[in-house]
């Protein structure tokens, strides 16, 4: 269905600030009675309790007001931001009072008694899609910032809300508009075929839209990546020095180490930034042969990670020969996302790159020392080399898909236009041609949300933090 206003009228109001202990906390208010409300609370002179006038987007010192007995409850700074000119698009406002627990919370309890009601998650940024104050792509990219990981990923959500992949979407639909508009000219004549040179022109455009929206396509997995990181696995047998690498990786003493197979009977999780990618750092049980129980249950339990992680780091002891136990964990990174740690280069090598190329390309195995912390940069280059292809991607203004809705989106775009060649090319009428580009189109509107449901909606603005 078309884009509609779906929410009351409610003026609305939430802590939009992190709950707990601040020196500050914004407290938003929203909708047609914020200034009313604002104008009973606030008050600019200390011997008249009704303030004077408040221009727009000024800020003004003050205090708070409980309006049943006129007692201060805060010294605040407030400023109002009139319609149209506001996030939202409709009247609001923004208290700036002292943080903690107690006194946002007795400013939102008087805004409550004032009538204001309690945000929705997202409601804010909500009410700002629905009023045209972005679309729904850059509605997405509101929480992706307030969520990002990394830099890159911060870059990313930037760059989506300032409108790139809206931009991309909307060149998109322009040359589904013209096709649409071509084939459309045919409509009045559907006694004619179309001339050669015009399905030549249509299939040739529609061939390089098809291209174009592949290559973006074809960033979805970096995107992710970088928005989301990946859950990465250290592998490998006992006494490998699987906890020293992680140890190094985190830059702290997070996992014991010890002479004595077999140390690490659980998983250690820890989440880390390499290269600009967050990685979900899985430090796991030495897989080995055994026949104590609880360590069986280690060892079961890091075969269960390595075949959930997307990336496995193994790590291979080359100061001794290959045995079973690291032809297993070598078995296991087989058709993986995967870079192995050739660690305790600081002692002599019975193990050599050439002797591993039989389970992984030779340009994914990298000499450490977790020890003394030699190949550690290294390893960390080879993982953003494998894991992001595009380079410099910080430094550029690419956008890179990151939602699966959005990919879906396209892919289903993509297959309209597929099944449009398909039927220009057995000569359907321009009816029939006409419906498979507005479904096109409607895939497209679909990211951007001039095309949506409620219920995409809800499931997008229920991932908002409240005061959003």
């Amino acid at each position: 269905m078309k884009k509609t206003r779906q929410y009351d009228d409610d003026t609305i109001a939430a802590i939009a600030t992190a709950q707990g202990d601040g020196g500050i906390a914004v407290i938003r208010i929203s909708g047609e009675r914020t200034l009313d409300i604002i104008k009973d609370i606030f008050s600019r002179d200390r011997k008249n309790p009704r303030p004077a006038e408040m221009e727009s987007h000024h800020m003004y010192h003050g205090h708070i007001l409980d309006p049943e007995s006129d007692k201060r409850v805060d010294e605040v700074l407030c400023v109002q931001m009139k319609s149209p000119n506001s996030y939202t698009g409709e009247n609001m406002a923004e208290i700036h009072s002292h943080g903690g627990h107690l006194v946002p919370k007795k400013i939102l309890e008087i805004l409550f008694k004032s009538g204001a009601r309690p945000a929705n998650p997202g409601e804010f940024t909500l009410r700002a899609y629905l009023n045209g104050k972005m679309d729904l792509a850059q509605a997405e990219a509101v929480t992706d910032i307030v969520n990002a990981q990394t830099e890159e990923g911060l870059k990313q959500a930037e760059l989506q809300l300032e409108g790139a992949l809206s931009e991309r979407i909307g060149q998109y639909k322009d040359r589904l508009a013209d096709i649409l508009a071509e084939i459309e000219a045919q409509v009045d004549f559907p006694e004619e075929d179309i001339d050669h040179i015009t399905k030549d022109r249509l299939i040739d455009n529609t061939n390089e839209l098809i291209e174009k929206i592949g290559i973006l396509l074809k960033t979805y997995e970096e995107g992710r990546i970088i928005k989301y990181g990946i859950a990465t696995t250290i592998l490998g047998k006992p006494n490998v020095g699987k906890s020293s690498l992680l140890n190094q990786l985190i830059r702290k003493e997070r996992a014991i180490v010890s002479p004595q197979p077999g140390t690490t009977r659980d998983f250690i999780e820890e989440s880390i930034e390499i290269r600009g990618i967050a990685l979900k750092l899985t430090d796991t049980a030495g897989i080995r042969a055994t026949t104590d129980e609880i360590e069986g249950l280690g060892v079961e339990l890091a075969k269960k990670k390595a075949l959930e992680a997307e990336l496995i780091i193994a790590v291979i002891d080359s100061s001794n020969d290959l045995d079973n136990d690291d032809l297993e964990v070598l078995e296991r990174i087989k058709n993986s996302k995967a870079v192995i740690a050739l660690n305790k280069a600081d002692i002599h090598s019975k193990i050599m790159e050439n002797d591993l190329t039989a389970h992984i390309h030779k340009n994914r195995i990298i000499r450490t020392s977790a020890k003394l912390g030699t190949g550690i940069e290294e390893l960390k280059d080879k993982i953003r080399e494998l894991l992001i292809q595009t380079k410099n991607l910080s430094e550029s203004n690419e956008i890179t898909l990151s939602e699966l809705r959005h990919k879906l989106a396209l892919e289903r775009c993509t297959l309209s236009l597929k099944s449009f060649l398909q039927a220009i090319l057995t000569g359907e009428s321009p009816e029939f041609l006409a419906l498979d580009i507005r479904l096109a189109l409607d895939s497209l509107g679909e990211i951007t949300g001039e095309v949506t449901t409620e219920d995409i909606l809800g499931r997008i603005f229920s991932k908002f933090c409240i005061g959003k």
